[in-house]
């Protein structure tokens, strides 16, 4: 069992009822492009935020308009490396919520209530896993997302702090070198930690994200790279814009999909609540799933 499955036994994935019924019948989870989800300073906030606080004490003897440059050009090169894919899971240990979802969440959804999609952490690591082998070039990583650094620039997060002192020793590499050897590490962690941060304001969610990395502009034209296997993009339209996104789905068997790792789905605040419970029953039903693990949140929040 991964770490993170040890700390996570579940994930909590809040959707619609069109999200919900899409990932029933196509046994799926939406990997959304990083420039389409909810923090508009996905990714490069950290190179802002957080790297500085990071790197500048390898480089002290540097002037500050030279460092910011080294940090400007890490931006412009993740632009261009990879293209990011995400799908955000909250968490908690409070087993009240762990039962009737999280305030926040449901305010988010409003009128239209919304549902929890709880997932069995441990098999969701092996639907990754397995999914790596179908992909082989493909990154994947689950893990906490951090919102702060704390004094001695680590977190409490001991995944998260390997990477930190991954990125360190690649950038001293880096910097002490003519051939700018340790290149290929710096970026591995510069990307996967960029990945991995987010602005405080959004701590309460406690999130866990799954995220893949695909070649990026700047590295689909490479003549070596051209035969990369790589997950088919779909789009969809959402309030006027096109969303890229990718299906992240459990092993095919005999061409059949299987059914992702749910626990249970949780039915929102609203004043027809009971009536969604028997429509997603009768949902689950018809894919062959036990309509048993349906409940009903008693939270008693009125969103209209």
């Amino acid at each position: 069992m991964s770490r993170i499955a040890a700390l996570h036994p579940e994930l909590f994935h809040y959707t619609t009822a069109a999200g919900l019924a899409g990932i029933l019948k196509d046994k799926s989870l939406w990997a959304t492009h990083s420039s389409c989800v909810n923090d508009e300073e996905e990714i490069f906030g950290f190179y802002d935020r957080i790297l500085p606080s990071i790197l500048r004490p390898i480089l002290p003897q540097i002037s500050d308009s030279d460092f910011k440059k080294i940090i400007s050009g890490f931006k412009v090169a993740a632009s261009l490396w990879h293209d990011y894919y995400i799908t955000s899971f909250a968490t908690t240990d409070d087993k009240l919520v762990s039962e009737n979802g999280l305030l926040s969440q449901w305010r988010a959804y409003g009128s239209d209530g919304g549902y929890a999609i709880a997932l069995d952490t441990a098999a969701l690591d092996d639907v990754l896993r397995k999914e790596g082998e179908s992909y082989p070039e493909i990154e994947y990583h689950l893990g906490n997302v951090q919102y702060r650094l704390n004094d001695n620039r680590r977190t409490d997060d001991q995944d998260t702090d390997g990477m930190i002192e991954n990125l360190e020793k690649a950038f001293k590499e880096f910097v002490g070198s003519e051939k700018k050897k340790g290149a290929a590490d710096l970026a591995k962690w510069l990307t996967t930690l960029s990945l991995f941060f987010k602005h405080n304001g959004f701590e309460e969610e406690k999130e866990v994200r799954l995220v893949l990395a695909q070649l990026g502009p700047g590295l689909e034209s490479e003549s070596e790279l051209q035969s990369v296997k790589q997950h088919p993009v779909c789009t969809r339209a959402r309030n006027g814009e096109i969303v890229p996104y990718v299906e992240l789905s459990v092993r095919e068997i005999n061409n059949v999909r299987q059914h992702l790792p749910i626990k249970r789905i949780i039915v929102g605040p609203h004043r027809d609540k009971h009536d969604r419970k028997r429509a997603v029953q009768l949902l689950l039903k018809q894919h062959g799933l036990n309509p048993d693990i349906v409940t009903i949140s008693d939270i008693p929040y009125r969103g209209w």
